[in-house]
């Protein structure tokens, strides 16, 4: 299939990457940056999971890629792509996986104090859906 997208129930309602196989092209939307954390719908339950499952799919995805656009953040394009996905999957999960055990995660793009809002709405989250 030259063209797919690939559904998951992360961060937003209607939220999906864009698979164009034939391109080898991975438009992953507000997903796997480089610069921001994970961004979880704070209206929609288990999100961390959601989460989890979306960085499964997305990953799946981009093994087939030279180029992987994040809504936010550098593109990566060519042999770049592998050690790039490897980073932003490996970045998101430990953060993802922190949440999961009610710790802050350690991540640089926590630097950024316009993160602090956003991330204190994830802690938030991830404390109701595992309590």
């Amino acid at each position: 299939m030259p063209r797919e997208i690939v559904e998951h129930q992360a961060h937003a309602i209607g939220h999906a990457a864009v698979l164009l196989a034939d391109r080898g092209v991975l438009l992953a939307g507000d997903m796997l940056s480089d610069v921001l954390i994970p961004l979880l719908d704070p209206h929609r339950p288990d999100q961390v999971g959601a989460y989890e499952t979306a960085l499964d799919r997305l990953g799946e995805a981009a093994r087939r890629v030279d180029v992987m656009v994040p809504g936010h953040g550098a593109v990566a394009e060519g042999p770049e792509v592998a050690a790039r996905l490897a980073a932003r999957l490996a970045a998101d999960h430990a953060y993802i996986d922190a949440l999961r055990r009610g710790q802050e995660p350690i991540d640089a793009r926590l630097d950024k104090d316009w993160l602090s809002g956003p991330h204190q709405s994830n802690l938030e989250q991830a404390r109701h859906s595992s309590g």
